[in-house]
């Protein structure tokens, strides 16, 4: 699978990535750190959210979870051990998974 990534700034000091595989559609953004960068690099791209990938539960990496399921009807697949702590979780994955 030839997969194409899309890097761009948020919240000032952070960046944000896009995953696309170009085959299926699908679009990965991992984390969310805020809504309004993603859907700006979704727009430039043509790309369409489907999954948010999060590594874990500080707020610069969930900050735009809600707002970006909301519009883009997107899975948020998070680490099971910190799911608690992360909103709209739709999926977890554990070690090796």
């Amino acid at each position: 699978m030839r997969a194409e990534t899309r890097l761009f700034l948020c919240l000032k000091d952070n960046y944000g990535v896009l995953l696309h595989d170009p085959e299926s559609g699908a679009t990965a953004s991992i984390d969310a750190p805020e809504a309004a960068p993603v859907e700006a690099a979704l727009k430039a791209t043509g790309w369409k959210l489907t999954d948010i990938l999060v590594t874990h539960h500080h707020g610069d990496h969930t900050g735009g979870i809600v707002a970006l399921k909301d519009k883009y009807k997107c899975r948020v697949v998070a680490p099971a051990a910190e799911a608690s702590a992360i909103p709209a979780v739709d999926e977890t994955v554990r070690e090796g998974d």
